[in-house]
């Protein structure tokens, strides 16, 4: 079974949403994020519409897999929602997982977070 995640980017005038149809689980999630950097603006500077871009950009490898959505509640077989953002210069993410409602389980700067969930 596919693990199916949103993903939403935030910057202070706007947000987008991306879906996932799989590897949704933090570990995938935090590295396709990471991913996403190679094509987007060098840090600090964040546009929400333009890192949606660059998330898809580095993660669409076939038809289907990745694209844009109206968020979250458009998906009614989601396991996880992510929303990125930048503070202080950093990427920042929240991950919420969905056992019947989706409850914040973490958050914190996203390349610490790829190092915790690198090891699981």
């Amino acid at each position: 079974m596919s693990t199916r995640a949103v993903y939403t980017f935030i910057d202070e005038d706007d947000h987008h949403h991306v879906y996932k149809h799989h590897d949704g689980y933090p570990s995938g999630a935090i590295e396709f994020i990471l991913k996403a950097l190679d094509n987007s603006w060098p840090l600090p500077r964040f546009e929400a519409d333009e890192f949606a871009a660059s998330f898809i950009a580095a993660n669409k490898d076939a038809a289907g897999g990745i694209r844009l959505t109206t968020g979250p509640s458009a998906h009614g077989d989601l396991s996880y929602r992510y929303e990125t953002t930048v503070k202080e210069d950093k990427l920042y993410t929240r991950i919420f997982e969905n056992d019947g409602s989706f409850k914040l389980i973490e958050e914190g700067y996203t390349g610490q977070l790829w190092s915790k969930y690198l090891n699981k």
